[in-house]
């Protein structure tokens, strides 16, 4: 059935132009509503950037090779070292100010495969993303980041097993950043809520709250800009008074390489902590007591990994 904004035909259609006009009814004046002011155009990219260009991603900094680079060209070059950064999952932010160039990506999309490049040993110098063969035959993708180093398999016999490994370059996060976070959640568990870890290589770590809009289900927040002296360690969300588990909206969200935590039951004494590394959009869990210095057990319930489920 023919929806009331779509045009219907009458018999007069079928007429010849001419023969039609003395049968129909003159058309009535439409009424119009004022213009709506259009957007002003963003200005072209220039052919020639006045500054160097630097890019800041999951903790590399990387000089862009040219000033007539353009934005695009840029992303191409950073997929052949982040096979994640395509065309159709990444939005390039740049800081005109300081030449800050940063990517963000989009929801992590399925798809076939594409070829991998697998190294027998450990390629020198190594880059930040490499796929390496295993004497049983597996294949494990290698990461490495200024928080250290994220490596699970992702095909073969083991590609479905449920840990990785992470090798931390950092020291391990203090109990009090924790403790902060637990007590703002608790606070106010009715929302939900996120913060960052970030280490600061001169003064240690720090936990830093971004600007956020946050409801009972949801929370999104402002990204950091990072650079090589302060950096993101760990992202930590909660989930209110729902226990604490990733969502496919987490899964979307945490396919930059890092270690990411959820905080559930916060109504509680002591909510559920959950933490996970993902490495490329490959998710592993990790023991919280790995990742933090001093007891957590009088602060928060810790989930083993035989508790958190499959590997994705």
């Amino acid at each position: 059935m023919p929806s009331e904004n779509q045009d219907q035909m009458s018999i007069f259609d079928l007429l010849p132009e001419d023969e039609a006009k003395q049968y129909k009814e003159p058309e009535k004046p439409v009424a119009t509503k004022p213009a709506t002011p259009q957007k002003a155009k963003e200005a072209p990219e220039p052919d020639v950037y006045e500054i160097d260009r630097v890019v800041y991603y999951a903790g590399h900094r990387l000089d862009v090779p040219s000033r007539t680079m353009k934005l695009e060209a840029v992303r191409a070059w950073l997929e052949e070292q982040f096979p994640e950064l395509t065309k159709e999952r990444c939005e390039l932010v740049y800081d005109a100010e300081n030449g800050h160039i940063v990517p963000v990506l989009k929801a992590h999309k399925k798809g076939s495969e594409r070829p991998l490049t697998v190294w027998l040993t450990p390629p020198n110098p190594i880059p930040p993303v490499y796929h390496g063969l295993d004497e049983d035959g597996t294949v494990w993708e290698v990461r490495t980041t200024q928080t250290g180093r994220f490596q699970v398999p992702v095909r073969g016999h083991q590609a479905l097993a449920p840990s990785g490994t992470f090798e931390a370059s950092v020291p391990k996060i203090p109990r009090s950043c924790l403790t902060d976070i637990v007590a703002r959640c608790q606070v106010h568990p009715d929302v939900e809520h996120l913060a960052y870890v970030v280490y600061d290589t001169r003064s240690g770590y720090h936990v830093l709250w971004p600007e956020q809009h946050a409801s009972a289900v949801h929370v999104v927040g402002r990204g950091v800009l990072e650079s090589e002296d302060f950096f993101v360690v760990a992202h930590i969300h909660s989930h209110g008074r729902l226990p604490a588990f990733f969502s496919a909206t987490d899964d979307a969200d945490e396919v930059r390489t890092g270690l990411y935590g959820v905080l559930g039951r916060c109504h509680e004494d002591s909510p559920e902590l959950r933490f996970r590394m993902s490495c490329g959009g490959h998710f592993r869990p990790l023991a919280p007591e790995a990742l933090f210095d001093g007891d957590l057990s009088t602060l928060v319930r810790t989930t083993s990994i035989e508790e958190t489920g499959e590997a994705r």
